[in-house]
């Protein structure tokens, strides 16, 4: 049997081979982060192959509700909304008045404001109002990609939003100030996602997994029932 070593220039080789296959854009999505950072909002999203999963979690889920924390310029919101069931919804919380402004057109020009519904706020202050706004159980999907130090914080509200089955999705999940599973120094102090990472496979309400690579790897939990 051959062996493959996973040199850097294979390894470039095989994210262009993947997205090329996986992960294609329309021509809006293809040209939503140079707009984006145009108009001076952080050169950050999601990543085309880690969009695409998110779009089919939504479908294999027959997703009718997600809920999104951390909106930046919509990019993640429209996978998501693509892989909505008709009359679902997608309800997408930023802090920020001019990243939601900018989400919207572009949410608008990708025919699909009837799917998401915008709120602003952090998380942390949202998702309780959505809570006792929508009961408990009724959102088929989370997704975190926000202050990633309220993420363990919210955990018992997502908890309590998703019905059982339902999917926490959370980017960025080996990558915030530093990569998580390097060794630490002595003394060190776990990095936040470490945290978060350790949070969400000790709870006792999820099932959970990683997804990687997709961007700086997906954390994937279930609802228990």
């Amino acid at each position: 049997m051959a062996e493959y070593t996973m040199s850097p220039e294979r390894w470039a080789h095989t994210q262009t081979y993947l997205r090329e296959l996986f992960a294609r854009e329309d021509e809006h999505q293809r040209s939503l982060m140079p707009r984006a950072i145009a108009a001076g909002i952080p050169a950050i999203d999601v990543g085309p192959e880690a969009g695409r999963f998110l779009q089919m979690l939504a479908l294999m889920l027959r997703a009718k509700l997600i809920i999104e924390v951390g909106t930046l310029a919509g990019s993640s919101a429209i996978w998501l909304a693509r892989g909505l069931m008709p009359g679902g919804r997608v309800i997408t919380v930023d802090l920020s008045e001019t990243h939601l402004d900018f989400a919207k057109q572009e949410i608008a020009a990708a025919n699909l404001t009837d799917r998401v519904q915008f709120r602003q706020g952090k998380g942390g202050e949202v998702l309780p109002v959505l809570l006792r706004e929508l009961g408990p159980a009724k959102a088929d999907m989370v997704f975190l990609d926000a202050e990633r130090s309220e993420y363990i914080p919210l955990l018992p509200t997502v908890a309590k939003l998703l019905r059982p089955g339902g999917v926490l999705a959370i980017d960025n999940a080996l990558a915030a100030q530093r990569w998580v599973a390097d060794p630490y120094k002595p003394g060190e102090p776990r990095d936040v996602m470490d945290e978060t990472n350790r949070a969400v496979a000790g709870h006792p309400d999820f099932i959970a997994s990683h997804i990687n690579p997709l961007g700086n790897g997906t954390l994937i939990a279930v609802r228990k029932d």
